[in-house]
Order: structure tokens, then C-alpha cells, then sequence
């Protein structure tokens, strides 16, 4: 096998970048790639591992072992991080390994509200928290792409598993993706919004650094501090946050010169 890529190999280009992830997480990512890189090791196996990870640490959270739950989410993201390096260097990238490891995250975001729940007795919150974050995710992942030009459309899956992880995606994501597509194309239209205007660069920022790795340090703080009910209250204040942004981003569309 060739040798061990260079962090710069398994990169994906993006029009804004999350700070803790450029700063801490790629890095270590890039540590776990190059340790198997020589193994048989896949990314969908790197998938698999954060996502086991990711429900210990939900029953860490429900069992009150706070530090241990930190830790382990810390652990998910160096994994997350991984997977699509080693994905991109080894030229693995797939749709089986792009569905699984959403829906994967999906099933650890859902227990780790649900064990936020037991913890604070919270319902509202929880449920709340987990369609916030669900919500902020999806944009970001849709902004970036619209911002890069995407168009969207991929390749039919080939059929077993790869189809059956596209079905369930179609359900749970594909209307998503789809609103979030339509609404961008329509407000721009409307406001005549050219490219450069339409997508300024702190807007998309904003989303970045609203990332699954930022979110998981937010949680991890507040779990190190035994106050599991301050990360939903941070989710609480980024949808308070999210109209003040888009009305911001759509005064500069309008105040742009054409």
C-alpha cells in the first residue's frame, strides 16, 4: 500500500470551515488515519466505532457518569473526523459510507437526548434540542453544498444495503434537504441575489462553527461541569439566534449593489 497520506489528502474543500475542528480535531483524525492506514480497516468500520461510542456515551449521560460521557463524545468526533479522511485519501468515498454515517449520527443524537431527558426531566428541551440541532446540521450541510456550486444529484445506490441506508435516508433527510434547497433557490430568486451576495462568508460561518464538533465540546463542557441542562439551553439560544441571522444575511443581499 502506498504510504501514509498527507493530512491535505483526505480534506474536503468547504466554503467555511468550523474553528475547533481546523484547529484540534482534523489534526487527530489525521493520527487515526495514518494508524490504519496499513490495516483493512474502512471508513465504515471508523463509522461504526464512533457510532458505538457515541451510545456508550448516552448511557454514560443517563447513568450520571458525566466526565466519562465527555470524554467518549470527544473521541466521536476524532473518529467522525477519520472516517471521511480516510474515505477521501483512499478514494473509498461511497454513498453506503455517506448514509450510514448519517443515519448512524442520527440514532446517537436521538439517545443522547433521550438521555438528557432522564438526566434533567426535561422533555420539552430534549425534544426541542434534538430538532434544533437536527435543523442546524441539515443547513449547514445544504448551505455548503449550494455555496459549492453542488447541484445535488448522485448516483442510483447499487441495490442491498446501499439502497435500503438510501430509503432511510430519503425518509428521515430527503424532505429535509429538499425544503432547506428550495427555500435558498426561492429567496435568492426573488431578491435577485447574485452568488457572491447571496452566500457571505460569516453567514456560512455561522453554520460551520454551529458543527457537530462544536456541539459535542459545548456538551462535553457542560457535562464536565455536571450541568447537562446548560447544552440545552445553548440550543435553545442558537434558534432564538437563527431568524436575527438569516434577516441579517438577506439586508445585505438587498443593500448589495447589483
Amino acid at each position: 500500500m502506498a504510504e501514509a497520506p498527507r493530512l491535505a489528502d483526505g480534506l474536503k474543500p468547504r466554503p467555511a470551515e468550523e474553528v475547533l475542528n481546523r484547529l484540534v480535531f482534523r489534526p487527530l483524525g489525521h493520527g487515526v488515519v495514518r494508524l490504519v492506514w496499513r490495516t483493512p480497516v474502512r471508513p465504515e468500520h471508523l463509522v461504526l466505532a464512533h457510532g458505538l461510542l457515541g451510545l456508550l456515551a448516552a448511557g454514560a449521560i443517563a447513568s450520571g457518569r458525566d466526565l466519562t460521557a465527555a470524554l467518549l463524545l470527544q473521541l466521536v468526533t476524532v473518529l467522525d473526523n477519520a472516517d471521511g479522511q480516510l474515505a477521501r485519501a483512499r478514494r473509498q468515498v461511497s454513498l453506503l459510507g455517506r448514509f450510514l454515517d448519517s443515519e448512524v449520527d442520527l440514532l446517537v443524537h436521538a439517545a443522547l437526548f433521550g438521555a438528557l431527558y432522564l438526566r434533567t426531566g426535561d422533555a420539552v428541551g430534549a425534544f426541542m434540542g434534538f430538532a434544533v440541532l437536527t435543523l442546524v446540521l441539515s443547513l449547514d450541510f445544504n448551505l455548503a453544498a449550494l455555496a459549492a456550486g453542488e447541484s445535488g444529484s448522485e448516483p442510483a445506490p447499487r441495490p442491498g444495503l446501499e439502497t435500503a441506508l438510501a430509503r432511510v435516508y430519503a425518509v428521515v433527510f430527503g424532505w429535509q434537504d429538499r425544503a432547506i434547497r428550495a427555500v435558498e433557490r426561492a429567496l435568492q430568486g426573488r431578491l435577485g441575489a447574485g452568488d457572491a451576495d447571496w452566500w457571505p462568508r460569516p453567514f456560512l460561518a455561522f453554520f460551520a462553527n454551529l458543527g457537530r464538533t462544536t456541539q459535542f465540546v459545548v456538551l462535553g463542557l457542560a457535562l464536565a461541569l455536571g450541568r447537562p441542562e446548560v447544552y440545552l439551553g445553548f440550543l435553545q439560544l442558537t434558534v432564538l439566534a437563527l431568524p436575527l441571522v438569516y434577516a441579517v444575511r438577506i439586508w445585505h443581499a438587498i443593500r448589495s449593489p447589483r
